[in-house]
């Protein structure tokens, strides 16, 4: 019985090493970081389809009202993917809340447009939990 069992991790009269510190782990992802995190990630790519065929698509004279803004807007929706990716691993925090109010701030620039409204109620809950989370960034 002895040679089936040879190598097999065993139980528990193995005493491990208490002079080694345990590395210290990072507390689980809050559920509410996480749904941020996809709120950026899936909030930027579905603005930024819209707005990229505004600018290159077949009727490109709909976006060159206001070009500034548009390309602004192409911008902080790129950031925003990005961002939310690094939310999703804990970092740049700070940048995230940037990134974030400026977008949200040109949602509202964009209202009364139900679709503004909808993106200005989402960045508004990335920014709540953002805050509300801020000690778990640095707990890595």
């Amino acid at each position: 019985m002895s040679g089936r069992l040879e190598g097999a991790i065993t139980g528990p009269e193995e005493v491990l090493d208490s002079s080694a510190a345990p590395t210290p782990r990072r507390p689980p992802r809050p559920a509410l970081v996480e749904f941020a995190a996809a709120i950026l990630i899936v909030g930027g790519i579905t603005d930024l389809v819209p707005a990229v065929v505004t600018i290159f698509g077949p009727d490109s004279t709909i976006g060159m009202d206001a070009p500034f803004l548009t390309t602004l807007l192409i911008a902080i929706r790129i950031l925003m993917i990005i961002t939310g990716i690094l939310v999703r691993a804990g970092r740049a925090w700070i940048l995230s809340i940037n990134v974030v109010a400026v977008a949200l701030f040109l949602d509202l620039t964009l209202l009364p447009s139900a679709i503004a409204i909808l993106f200005a109620l989402l960045d508004a809950i990335v920014v709540v939990a953002l805050f509300r989370h801020r000690a778990w960034f640095s707990t890595s």
